[in-house]
């Protein structure tokens, strides 16, 4: 392998966080008083920016766009940010990459960093990687695009051609690419082989053992 610094997203990467993440969407579709979607169309929330959802899936104007994301911090940050599992195999992933002393891990993730830093030391993984950066509450750091640069500002400086951005949607792939590195999707995340290839994603694995096997050459 010839990646030596690997960028990790969270939700459907790391983590299975569809379940606190749509009982809190739940929770604010109902405080707002709009009409329950169906659980299907919700699904597509989970990964994207909620504030670009929100305004262009929902038709919610700026105003009540922020409105909805107070509402779901409401439920989601006392609780649904606890209502989430490590895929199987992950840890033991990390613990192996940790090992690696030509490899580094960092978190580039589009939830909050705050948000993300709470996940990580639940789960007991954050000492794993060297940097984490999410997105900011003041949107000055809000796409995964952005997210991705403001790390490589401050990781020590490489070629590019050996980091890797590893994520489950398209968002992943396009913010990776506009940072000139290569991404890995993974299918057991939100997003499909469909939408990752669309948008000319660099590799793709099934499940967390292949993962382990792409990058530790098991």
């Amino acid at each position: 392998m010839t990646y030596k610094k690997i960028f990790f997203d969270l939700d459907g990467t790391l983590s299975d966080s569809k379940e606190g993440i749509m009982k809190s969407l739940y929770y604010a579709i109902d405080k707002m008083g709009l009409e329950k979607p169906t659980e299907a169309f919700l699904q597509s929330f989970v990964g994207p920016l909620l504030w670009d959802s929100f305004i262009n899936k929902l038709g919610l104007s700026e105003k009540d766009a922020a409105t909805m994301i107070g509402y779901f911090r409401e439920r989601f940050i006392p609780l649904g940010i606890y209502e989430n599992t490590l895929y199987e195999g992950v840890k033991p992933l990390l613990q192996r990459l940790d090992q690696k002393k030509d490899i580094e891990i960092y978190i580039a993730t589009a939830k909050p960093e705050t948000s993300a830093l709470t996940v990580l030391d639940y789960f007991k993984i954050k000492p794993y990687f060297k940097k984490i950066k999410g997105a900011t509450f003041d949107g000055r750091i809000r796409t995964k695009s952005q997210v991705i640069t403001s790390l490589l500002d401050v990781i020590e400086p490489v070629d590019k051609k050996e980091i890797l951005m590893i994520g489950d949607r398209d968002h992943d792939v396009i913010g990776a690419h506009e940072n000139g590195i290569d991404c890995l999707g993974v299918l057991y995340g939100y997003g499909s082989s469909a939408e990752l290839e669309v948008v000319a994603v660099d590799h793709l694995v099934k499940n967390v053992s292949e993962l382990s096997s792409f990058l530790l050459g098991d």
